[in-house]
């Protein structure tokens, strides 16, 4: 039983710290193109336009295409939602 709870944490913190890298680029890649249009105001304001987690993709890959001219490769696309997701929106 004591090598299933150990196994169990192991497993546990492998994955609290791939989410935590996970997280941590896609608060990178956010601050380097995002907020070169806006701050974080866009997201908590009471009028937003995205309310859902489909309409947060398309949001960010209108900015990639747009204003923001981010080429990120699709994992990195990932983690910038699942960032703002986290952060902000909670889907």
């Amino acid at each position: 039983m004591k090598k299933l709870l150990c196994f169990v944490l192991l497993a546990l913190s492998m994955n609290a710290a791939a989410n935590d890298e996970k997280f941590h680029q896609g608060k990178s890649l956010h601050d380097q193109k995002c907020n070169s249009c806006h701050q974080s105001e866009v997201y908590t304001r009471k009028d937003r336009n995205v309310k859902s987690m489909s309409a947060l993709e398309n949001q960010v890959s209108n900015c990639m295409k747009g204003a923001a001219k981010a080429e990120w490769t699709g994992p990195q696309t990932t983690s910038v939602i699942d960032y703002l997701n986290e952060r902000y929106y909670k889907f």
